[in-house]
């Protein structure tokens, strides 16, 4: 009886439990190292040319750095790519967020000089925000000389973007779903 009642818990658990389809794993066949890996959006700035000027966006996840949740997946990082803005970008560049609930909040780059327009982010303290509501709009301003840039009515990629990986993450680190091995 109890090998039965085992038998249903097995099965009850692994039909509940889904496939992740935002986040996958790969594993480096020489090294055994594991990274995740998040699709990228890319999204046009409002009256811009639809091929030159725009950003690429994608989230870098991560095992967390706070011991308390030693093994638990994270977005690590925003990622942020800015096609078509004057100059190169720096440290201190800021990403403007509105969301669609009316809060707001400001990203600071901090990545170093780059003139390639690559931006990086932190989530810290911010989670819970993104978690609650979709993105509205965002504004992008070069530090280095005040170029910005202005996504609002080209927002549909992005706008659940860091939502839905971070609700994903839950899902995996609460074991409700799982990861598949990214295909190559």
């Amino acid at each position: 009886m109890k090998f039965l009642n085992l038998l249903l818990l097995l099965s009850f658990y692994s039909y509940s439990q889904s496939e992740s389809n935002l986040i996958c794993k790969s594993v480096d066949e020489f090294t055994d190292k594991v990274s995740y890996l998040v699709d990228s959006v890319i999204i046009y700035e409002d009256g811009g040319d639809m091929k030159t000027e725009g950003i690429v966006a994608s989230a870098f996840v991560g095992e967390s750095r706070d011991r308390k949740k030693k093994g638990m997946l994270e977005i690590t990082t925003l990622y942020v790519k800015v096609v078509g803005i004057d100059g190169c970008v720096d440290e201190g560049s800021t990403l403007d967020i509105i969301f669609e609930n009316g809060e707001k909040t400001q990203l600071v780059n901090w990545n170093d000089f780059d003139c390639k327009g690559v931006n990086y982010f932190e989530l810290t303290n911010k989670v819970g925000l993104f978690k609650s509501s979709n993105i509205k709009a965002i504004k992008y301003t070069n530090k280095r000389n005040y170029d910005s840039m202005i996504v609002k009515t080209n927002i549909a990629e992005f706008s659940s973007l860091v939502k839905d990986v971070l609700l994903e993450l839950d899902k995996i680190n609460s074991g409700n779903a799982s990861l598949e091995i990214c295909e190559s």
